[in-house]
């Protein structure tokens, strides 16, 4: 979870939503089972989907992840950058 404090270094203000970055998520920012889940009072969590399917892995794990076995990119990066690349 990110504290108040933290999103508030971050520049995540009172009722804006709120957004993780890849240093506060590591690895689980770019694999396709990450998503945000927000609470009522402001805070949001990375829920692994893939925990749903194999109890192995945490719902909710610590971040940020620096090792995970169940890691799968998501599709824009699977594909690769070259989207974004000029040639």
């Amino acid at each position: 979870m990110i504290s108040a404090k933290q999103r508030s270094d971050l520049g995540y203000g009172g009722n804006n939503a709120c957004r993780m970055t890849q240093a506060d998520l590591g690895l689980c920012g770019g694999c396709r089972f990450q998503r945000a889940v927000p609470n009522t009072r402001g805070s949001l969590f990375s829920l692994c989907e893939r925990s749903r399917e194999e109890p192995s892995f945490a719902r909710y794990p610590k971040l940020p992840v620096a090792i995970c076995t169940g890691f799968a990119p998501r599709a824009a990066e699977a594909a690769g950058r070259d989207e974004d690349e000029p040639d």
